[in-house]
């Protein structure tokens, strides 16, 4: 786990010190945030391994994009199934979930002929429990507090005006787990998304939805 955080880390600040050949040292954080913001939502889907087996968290997110370089957002995901964990009240398994909110940030560090490199940083909290319908009605074992922290580094393609789709790798650290469930969350991520560019629309149509 340690090695593959220092990977990631490497690999982060390699990038950042490539982002240098695009774009002038003199930027900084205020710059970028004293431009106009654009609004921006997006769909992300994260693919990790546990216990042997694929794990997918969909996520949605909604932020906004100053300078086109920042972006500054929230988040909501959840945790498809694919893990259970066996409750002896129930004498079976039951599938183990995790839903939780997120702020996250994303820096562009590199932006030519419609490829789009990033590196977003996010930080969760949410609770991870085992969940099960019994009569119609859905209950929950095991309950608890999560606290995560996820660095990832993606590159994404505009393939039109108003749509892109990417991909990335990143790593889940839990800085908070669950200790009622025994699996593990830590993991590698392989990062898949589809966005609308919703700043691009903005940008064009804001004076007639304004006005309107």
């Amino acid at each position: 786990m340690v090695l593959r955080i220092f990977c990631l880390y490497s690999t982060t600040i390699f990038t950042l010190s490539l982002s240098a050949q695009n774009y002038h040292l003199g930027d900084s954080l205020k710059h970028h945030l004293q431009s106009d913001p654009k609004p921006t939502v997006y769909w992300t889907s994260y693919n990790s391994f546990m216990t042997g087996r694929r794990i997918g968290i969909q996520a949605l997110k909604a932020g906004m994009i100053f300078n086109k370089r920042l972006t500054l957002g929230i988040g909501y995901h959840w945790m498809e199934g694919g893990v259970d964990e066996f409750l002896p009240q129930q004498g079976r398994m039951i599938p183990l979930k995790m839903r939780y909110a997120s702020v996250f940030g994303e820096f562009v560090f590199y932006n030519k002929n419609n490829w789009v490199g990033t590196i977003p940083v996010q930080l969760g909290w949410g609770k991870s429990f085992l969940h099960w319908k019994s009569d119609g009605e859905n209950l929950k074992w095991k309950e608890g507090m999560v606290v995560l922290y996820e660095p990832s580094i993606s590159i994404e393609y505009k393939f039109s005006p108003w749509i892109a789709v990417g991909m990335g790798y990143g790593y889940r650290i839990m800085l908070k787990n669950n200790r009622a469930i025994d699996q593990n969350f830590y993991a590698p991520l392989y990062v898949f998304k589809a966005r609308i560019l919703f700043e691009e629309l903005w940008e064009r149509y804001q004076d007639r939805i304004l006005t309107d």
